[in-house]
């Protein structure tokens, strides 16, 4: 690819620094909104054609310097409680916590601000920015990894006939769609101030203002609409779908397993709601449970559960003479209880005889609370975050089965933000998807929602009803749709029940991703090389 050949010819944002600031500020709030409060879509809308309209004046160390200053405030903004989360899980002040968040919020803010400063080198006209930003910010999301794997197009979720295609290309089919949105927004302005002899108010020069329309800007159009048909379409016949299916009755027991009658309030409201015995299946929170080893058989027997299980609660009985399988959060070991060779978190089934039916072990351990990233390139890391004891990873994408039709796709916590994590059970057979989580420590009611929107496309990819039984929140059954259909308030020790569809279909994405991320990067390379190609014949 070849730079602009306008980038002399325009004057960079840059050349006033307080223009700058203060234009990355405004924007950096219109970016973070849909963060804080999910209703503000257009927020989101308007950031991205902000950011495209003024991305061929992001030029030179200033004018790229106030670009990554936006992303880097947007990103403080919208997860402004990650020091303290972080300071929390290193039992430290709030100062060392920051400390430890600027690394990951900048990591973060190159992911964002890259597709702005990939088009303001390589588009010169504005209506064409959308689809390579949209290439762009697909494959970063896609390839690099964060702590907090958020995607841009997570903001659409409100609207949630706009992301049902995710279940063909997974989860940065939402930011493309994002950025087509954008595109069409700018091609609509462009055509109509070109109309009246104005186009130079949205980056229009002499040569680029001679027709209203582009292809890629037709592009965006035949997106939008394609998305919008293809999400009326897709929400009807599903909702048909679901109607259809075998249910499940489930009940998600809310109680923080921190507190010391935690296992008293989780029995309480388990024997509350079971007792007219029309519940199939029971849910409590991640570390609800005690920690056993993994060769016990049943909970039924004191001294087997006192031999083979170890501090936290060692001993604990679950519940006595369940009426339908509890599902809770534990944690299995092998070898000495004194020093495990292997120390899982796990999620645990229990049927009805009080045997133990099944155990998940977490594949994905959540970052700087249950493992230290880069501990083994820089030791001295383990020193900031000092645990008793660091868990194994699990290897096996378990699927749990009920007595019933039901098979139990298990997500601990931090993995219902992984795609893959999700997709991998799906593909082995579940039909139901249920994340347990702890998040006690989460004491920022922003922080439980973001977590519930970071999760809310697993339900839609695989095309799975998503339950979460949390710990103080957010408690709620999502359907295969995106769309929430029950859920209890947060911080409420309290039981939700609800049925939810069993789903056999196995959709393209779970099915092929990362197809459409691999696709977009091989856009962009085939792209490239023609440009470069063409160059050097010219």
């Amino acid at each position: 690819m070849q730079p602009n050949p306008a980038r002399s010819t325009s004057r960079p944002i840059g050349a006033s620094v307080p223009v700058a600031l203060l234009a990355s500020v405004s924007l950096a709030v219109i970016t973070a909104a849909p963060w804080l409060r999910q209703e503000l879509v257009v927020c989101a809308i308007g950031s991205v054609v902000a950011g495209l309209l003024l991305a061929r004046h992001v030029r030179g160390w200033v004018g790229e310097s106030a670009a990554l200053l936006t992303a880097i405030l947007s990103l403080s903004i919208a997860f402004h409680w990650a020091p303290k989360v972080l300071a929390h899980a290193m039992d430290t002040s709030d100062r060392i916590g920051l400390a430890f968040t600027v690394p990951i919020v900048l990591w973060d803010a190159l992911r964002l601000v890259a597709p702005f400063w990939f088009v303001a080198r390589f588009v010169r006209d504005p209506r064409d920015a959308w689809l390579p930003a949209a290439l762009v910010a697909v494959v970063t999301e896609a390839v690099l990894p964060s702590v907090f794997p958020w995607k841009l197009g997570y903001t659409l979720i409100a609207w949630p006939v706009t992301i049902q295609g995710v279940d063909a290309c997974g989860p940065e089919w939402s930011t493309f769609v994002l950025f087509a949105i954008a595109g069409a927004v700018i091609g609509v302005l462009a055509a109509i101030l070109i109309r009246v002899g104005r186009g130079q108010l949205v980056g229009m020069d002499a040569d680029s203002a001679g027709r209203a329309w582009t292809p890629t800007g037709l592009a965006a159009l035949a997106v939008v609409a394609g998305s919008l048909v293809h999400g009326m379409w897709a929400m009807a016949s599903w909702n048909a779908a679901i109607a259809a299916a075998p249910k499940l009755r489930v009940a998600l027991v809310q109680a923080d397993p921190s507190e010391e009658d935690a296992i008293e309030d989780l029995q309480r409201l388990t024997r509350e709601v079971c007792g007219a015995g029309d519940v199939d299946l029971v849910c409590w929170p991640e570390c609800s449970g005690g920690s056993y080893e993994d060769c016990l058989q049943s909970f039924t027997d004191q001294d087997l559960r006192d031999r083979f299980s170890r501090e936290p609660r060692q001993g604990v009985h679950p519940l006595e003479s369940p009426s339908c399988p509890l599902l809770f959060g534990g944690q299995i070991y092998r070898g000495l209880k004194e020093k495990p060779k292997e120390l899982f978190q796990s999620a645990i089934l229990m049927d009805r005889s009080e045997s133990l039916a099944g155990t998940y072990h977490k594949r994905h351990l959540m970052p700087f609370g249950e493992y230290v990233p880069w501990a083994e390139q820089f030791p001295e890391l383990r020193l900031y975050f000092p645990m008793a004891e660091e868990f194994s990873v699990g290897r096996e994408a378990t699927v749990l089965a009920t007595d019933g039709p039901a098979r139990l796709g298990v997500l601990l916590c931090y993995e219902d933000m992984v795609s893959p994590a999700a997709s991998s059970l799906v593909r082995n057979s579940a039909n139901v998807l249920v994340s347990l989580i702890n998040g006690s420590f989460f004491t920022e009611p922003l922080t439980l929602v973001q977590h519930r929107l970071l999760a809310q496309l697993r339900a839609v990819e695989n095309r799975r009803p998503l339950m979460r039984c949390a710990a103080t929140g957010e408690t709620c059954v999502i359907s295969p749709l995106g769309t929430i259909v029950a859920r209890l308030p947060l911080h409420a020790t309290d039981v939700l029940t609800a049925e939810v569809p069993l789903v056999e279909t196995v959709t393209l994405a779970t099915r092929f991703w990362p197809a459409f991320p691999a696709a977009c990067g091989l856009a962009l390379v085939t792209v490239g090389l023609r440009r470069r190609l063409a160059a050097r014949a010219a």
